[in-house]
């Protein structure tokens, strides 16, 4: 892919996002500071504030633990509280306050927590995955969702595609390195040794049969390849391993035991090694000592496809409140926000009215937002029917999103599908709609 002149915006996103996949290892320590702008402090009392050049553009204070920060702290901390949340911790005789605009879990926090910890040079650079004799970041490393696999064994199954991927997600969000197989692609055991050996960078030598596999993935437990020192652990996923019991049952079962076997070997040098399969035979026996465990991730698939066709009209309504002055721009920067994605559906219509009495226009307060009407507002409804091919729940988030990345507030959304006997109806809304041709007025 050639790069794109930067006026071409889509492609040049494209062309960033697809630079961005090749995933360059970062340097994870710098010569020198890193270019935090101080904010605000105390030099009498130590307090400190610095503008962390992160994304998000996250803030860090240092204030005593007792007693006040003098200065312009307080003033600046309280700026700070009302546009980002607050995370702090006492170490010693200083607190510590991390403001982000973004979530920040109990892993997060911990690893923030590592990172700003000075380390001797003459000790290892590498630290422990978990570590009890520091009570308060173990209380946070033990929240965390490869300690609730780790603590449990080595090899754990998951039922369906959905929660390997899922689990394999939060592991790479806690910086494993995470190498995924899809065992339906294995024709032969040969296949297997061959996929291994691409994936996770075993040498040439490599002698592709269950004592060699042994071998290198002690290998690997040792960092010599196929995994980092200074990540936080490897993971080796399988989907469909169901495929590779069938080839070959006894093949399989001996590579669960082989990698709980060194992954064992590992933890020794402090390295956390997962295996992660999806398979949904319950009954794989012991491997390593230990028996292969269902494991089950807290989040739920995501909404089936429901496509529709030129037998369905989607309408998608707003509610907001305005002048007639204010609707007329309001409707006109919502088409123009949303036409991008409609266009690729093919045809559709808006209309923009007053909403009745019995939709809430003689009350004061919305009854879904809750937002109260300004002095000389109304309640309008601004409503896109829309005929052509897609999804309509791919359809219906990106409406949403196209809306609110415009900063168009409206009280409510709704969307609805009309199909069979009700298209009529919808026809006699959007009569554009009936047409052959392509009308967006």
């Amino acid at each position: 892919m050639s790069m794109p002149p930067w006026q071409d915006q889509p492609v040049d996103r494209e062309y960033k996002r697809k630079l961005a996949e090749l995933r360059v290892p970062l340097p994870r320590w710098w010569p020198g500071r890193l270019n935090a702008e101080v904010v605000g402090g105390d030099p009498d009392t130590g307090a400190v504030i610095v503008h962390l050049p992160f994304e998000g553009n996250p803030y860090l204070a240092r204030v005593p633990a007792e007693g006040p920060a003098g200065g312009n702290t307080a003033p600046a901390m309280s700026e700070l509280d009302r546009t980002l949340t607050r995370y702090e911790w006492i170490e010693g005789d200083w607190k510590y306050i991390v403001f982000s605009s973004d979530y920040l879990s109990y892993e997060d926090l911990a690893h923030i927590k590592l990172s700003m910890r000075s380390i001797s040079l003459e000790t290892s650079s590498r630290s422990a995955p978990f570590d009890p004799t520091d009570q308060e970041l173990f209380d946070l490393q033990t929240q965390g969702f490869d300690w609730q696999l780790l603590q449990n064994g080595i090899v754990h199954r998951y039922k369906d595609r959905f929660s390997l991927d899922t689990a394999c997600g939060h592991l790479s969000d806690l910086d494993y390195v995470v190498h995924t197989f899809d065992a339906a692609s294995w024709h032969s055991v040969p296949d297997m040794h061959t996929d291994f050996a691409a994936t996770m960078s075993f040498p040439d030598y490599y002698g592709r049969n269950l004592d060699a596999l042994d071998d290198v993935l002690s290998d690997v437990g040792r960092y010599s390849y196929g995994s980092e020192a200074d990540s936080a652990g490897t993971v080796v996923a399988i989907a469909d391993y169901d495929s590779f019991l069938r080839l070959d049952r006894r093949t399989a079962l001996a590579v669960l035991d082989i990698f709980a076997g060194q992954a064992r070997l590992a933890a020794l040098y402090g390295h956390a090694m997962l295996c992660l399969i999806e398979s949904t035979d319950s009954d794989l026996g012991r491997v390593g000592g230990s028996s292969v465990l269902g494991a089950t991730v807290s989040e739920f698939p995501p909404d089936p496809t429901e496509p529709f066709d030129e037998s369905v009209v989607i309408e998608f309504s707003f509610q907001f409140y305005a002048t007639d002055a204010e609707a007329e721009k309001y409707a006109a920067d919502l088409c123009s926000a949303v036409s991008p994605i409609l266009d690729q559906v093919v045809r559709y219509q808006t209309r923009l009215a007053v909403t009745s009495e019995r939709s809430g226009q003689s009350d004061k307060r919305h009854s879904s937002s809750g937002r109260e009407r300004r002095p000389g507002q109304k309640l309008f409804d601004i409503s896109v029917g829309v005929r052509g091919r897609g999804d309509r729940y791919v359809l219906g988030e990106q409406v949403f999103h196209a809306v609110t990345a415009a900063k168009l507030p409206f009280e409510q959304m709704t969307e609805t599908p009309f199909g069979g006997p009700y298209v009529a109806d919808a026809l006699e809304r959007y009569p554009a709609l009936s047409c052959a041709t392509d009308p967006t007025g």
